[in-house]
């Protein structure tokens, strides 16, 4: 039997309301059952990402307040979760300053891990990770809400519903412990920490001012990590102009690692207990945990629902392969080839390793049967 994935175009046919995306979403989750997923009186974590300071295209609140008040008729009792992705405190900040707070969404924004990042539980995870921690209030609901917004990623190529499990309900280390069982294990599989070419680098910093966790440091001119401070995010190798820094580890490996964390994070549900929406709208070509926002790369497509992660990442890139580049955009110069999606060309890597490890380890299915609505 193949997933459904129900698909809201954005065009609006008339001038009203009902016309319009946020419109025909509202509509759509009035008449979607909800409560197929979530029983009545269940807290449930509506999972997202905040954004980072200047990663200004993440999902809109009136989007988010949508699903909020779709999970209070049930009736429910919903809030507004990431693990932290920079310090605790600053990411609460920089919800409130994206407008994620219990004024706007009519629910709680909540840490999923804790002020400091730590409150996660340590669980099985596959043949390359061993053992994961995952957030506490992710770890223990009985329901949840993931909320995407789709855009490029470096290594993950698409950051969709997958990633969004993996990277976002992975925590990067348990109470005392080490990244060594955190989100960071997914990009170090291979060596403990970045690697520098002295002769390549410039001497810029701007590794150094992107550190979520200022771990990097240049005495006399050398580029210097704070080990047992550093997350492991690799965002200090995706910044450097010259390719100076480098994550050790394959593209293929990482895939798989990804898939692992994203499976550990849904096995702590029981089947049919998660629900996914992914808003292919804003896509910028790198994740919303950079301190920055780029010019979308592909006009806005729509919102996409289902309860099986595979098939809405895999319905995600379909759309992506027969999108025509924005003017403009970093991937104003590709051209779009067959079977080959917008971020796989942007990034020149093949996003749909991602599709193929996920259903190969039993994370969902990529046969899908796309319901249109709205």
């Amino acid at each position: 039997m193949k997933a459904k994935v129900y698909f809201i175009n954005p065009h609006s046919r008339t001038f009203s309301y009902e016309s319009g995306l946020e419109g025909k979403f509202e509509n759509f989750l009035k008449g979607f059952d909800l409560s197929a997923y979530i029983a009545r009186d269940e807290v449930v974590p509506i999972k997202m990402h905040l954004g980072n300071r200047g990663a200004f295209r993440t999902i809109r609140p009136q989007f988010v307040k949508l699903v909020v008040d779709a999970v209070k008729s049930i009736p429910a009792q919903p809030f507004v979760t990431d693990s932290v992705r920079v310090p605790g405190y600053e990411y609460l900040e920089i919800a409130k300053n994206a407008g994620y707070t219990h004024l706007t969404l009519g629910a709680p924004v909540v840490l999923a891990d804790g002020i400091y990042g730590n409150d996660s539980f340590k669980v099985k995870a596959g043949e390359l990770l061993g053992e994961v921690s995952i957030a506490s209030a992710i770890h223990d609901a009985p329901s949840m809400v993931v909320l995407t917004h789709v855009k490029g990623h470096i290594q993950a190529v698409l950051g969709g519903a997958i990633k969004n499990l993996s990277m976002g309900g992975v925590s990067f280390a348990p109470r005392n412990d080490t990244w060594q069982h955190g989100r960071g294990r997914m990009h170090f599989l291979i060596g403990d920490i970045m690697e520098w070419d002295e002769s390549k680098c410039t001497l810029c910093y701007d590794c150094m001012n992107v550190c979520p966790m200022e771990c990097i440091t240049f005495p006399d001119d050398k580029y210097t990590v704070d080990n047992a401070n550093c997350w492991r995010c690799g965002r200090c190798a995706r910044v450097c102009p010259v390719e100076a820094i480098a994550v050790p580890i394959t593209h293929e490996i990482f895939m798989k690692a990804l898939v692992e964390g994203a499976k550990a994070v849904v096995d702590t549900f029981e089947k049919r207990r998660i629900l996914y929406i992914n808003f292919l709208l804003e896509m910028q070509p790198e994740c919303d945990c950079m301190p920055m926002a780029d010019p979308p790369v592909a006009q806005d497509q729509g919102i996409l629902i289902s309860d099986d992660p595979v098939a809405i990442d895999a319905a995600t890139l379909d759309i992506l392969s027969r999108v025509t580049p924005l003017p403009d955009s970093r991937a104003a110069d590709i051209t779009m080839k067959d079977g080959w999606d917008i971020f796989s060309l942007l990034h020149k890597k093949d996003g749909k390793l991602q599709i193929k490890e996920a259903e190969q380890l039993g994370l969902g299915s990529s046969d899908y049967e796309l319901v249109k609505v709205g």
